[in-house]
């Protein structure tokens, strides 16, 4: 059964002559009344009863108009999204992503893309760098946000974000002013590990050495929601990205650091360079421009009551 003949028969059933669905579909008559003769030979009834000149459905012509509608929607349908497919802008796209990603860049292409390609639907991953380089390579990912520095790979595409500051975050104590390095390193800090970013957390850790601080890393975590947890039960204090302050925390304080430059936070997307499949050009072009998004809390404010502090082991335990 042909798509052409269904089209040919909803014509002649809505005008119920043969001249004016001819005229509609811009068509002579034999052809028309030839076709409708061949999709009533090929489903074995008669769609149309012919008297006086007249055309009128039969019961069987009456109960086929609406399966014939929707099988012409479906095949539409159908059509449309193989095309959009085609062009990139329909079907699953895999974006892998570092937690940082979270709070502000990888929202903003979300937006973006429900926006701009309603039929793309995200995947997402959350694994680390190295975890992503091997999955890209793999063809596990499509993209992902990454911690660079990432080295030379001329495999890859690289969309660098501007870096942001880091700033301290400490158990609250009411205070509002600034923290020094020494204040970090009294806490002890609550640290990512080495594998998850090693030049930041080396270039990190040099900071406090070249100051004469002996900072002792207390906790490892990977993730900004563990390190905020774990600092509002007083076990330490952690560094982490300005736009971590959107995660309202009771517990905890964010600090600007006042006396030392440490290294900013980097951000990065990666994909695999062309030939690639369309839909990654089409949500690789979403990456420009910046985020239209609230800005963090004033450095110094107190977090409260969004997110309830883990109860304190370390309390519990009398240490």
């Amino acid at each position: 059964m042909e798509l052409r003949h269904l089209r040919h028969f909803l014509a002649v059933a809505e005008d119920l002559h043969m001249g004016r669905a001819a005229l509609r579909l811009a068509m002579a008559q034999p052809p028309l009344s030839q076709s409708i003769g061949r999709l009533e030979k090929e489903l074995g009834v008669k769609l149309f009863e012919r008297a006086n000149r007249r055309l009128t459905l039969t019961r069987a012509g009456s109960a086929f108009v609406e399966e014939a509608r929707a099988s012409i929607r479906h095949a539409d349908s159908a059509l449309h999204v193989a095309r959009a497919a085609y062009d990139g802008e329909a079907g699953e796209i895999r974006i892998g992503f570092v937690s940082a990603a979270l709070y502000e860049h990888l929202p903003h292409l979300l937006s973006r893309l429900r926006e701009k390609y309603p039929d793309i639907h995200p995947k997402l991953i959350e694994v680390s760098t190295n975890e992503q380089i091997a999955a890209l390579s793999r063809s596990e990912i499509d993209i992902g946000f990454v911690h660079p520095p990432l080295g030379t790979d001329e495999r890859l595409d690289v969309h660098d974000y501007p870096a942001e500051d880091l700033v301290a975050v400490l158990p609250d104590d009411r205070q509002t002013h600034g923290v020094t390095l020494a204040d970090i390193a009294r806490h002890g800090l609550i640290m990512f590990p080495a594998a998850q970013g090693p030049a930041l957390h080396a270039r990190i850790v040099d900071t406090f050495t070249k100051t004469g601080l002996d900072v002792r890393i207390v906790q490892e975590a990977t993730r900004a929601l563990t390190m905020l947890s774990l600092v509002s039960t007083g076990l330490g204090a952690a560094l982490l990205p300005r736009s971590t302050q959107r995660l309202v925390f009771q517990g905890v304080r964010y600090a600007a650091i006042a006396d030392a430059s440490l290294p900013a936070w980097p951000l990065a997307v990666i994909a695999k360079r062309r030939p690639r499949p369309a839909i990654v050009d089409s949500v690789w072009k979403l990456l420009d421009g910046r985020p239209d998004v609230t800005r963090p809390p004033a450095i110094g404010h107190t977090a409260v009551a969004q997110c309830a502090p883990m109860t304190s082991a370390w309390q519990r335990h009398g240490r």
